[in-house]
């Protein structure tokens, strides 16, 4: 099964990892329900739809919100770094997950504190 293949987020991009069920109309990519445009009948993704050049100004949607996106990066020069899933951490950076993981656990134990005594 196809994953969709849009980028989620504005500062850090990261895949949407979705079950896709279907190709945008004018890109071409996999996407999912929630990348596809109502105003399109659910053929275009929003970053398509934000591009278009007769895509009305103000409306405050999901066309609205990847037309920002575009227009800051484009205006600023800003690249968004990505990340694609957990996998694109090797073993050792997966330690610090199981220590947090680990540490939480222990806070949890009930310890003597300042309004014990």
């Amino acid at each position: 099964m196809n994953t969709c293949e849009a980028q989620k987020g504005f500062l850090t991009l990261s895949a949407c990892d979705n079950p896709a069920v279907r190709v945008c109309s004018q890109c071409g990519q996999s996407m999912c329900p929630a990348h596809l445009t109502p105003q399109s009948g659910f053929s275009t993704c929003f970053d398509c739809a934000a591009s278009a050049t007769d895509a009305p100004d103000g409306e405050y949607d999901g066309v609205w919100a990847h037309r920002y996106r575009s227009r800051y990066y484009s205006s600023t020069g800003y690249t968004p770094m990505a990340w694609s899933s957990r996998d694109d951490y090797d073993q050792q950076d997966a330690r610090s997950f199981d220590e947090r993981e680990r540490d939480a656990a222990e806070d949890e134990v009930e310890r003597a504190g300042f309004g014990d005594s």
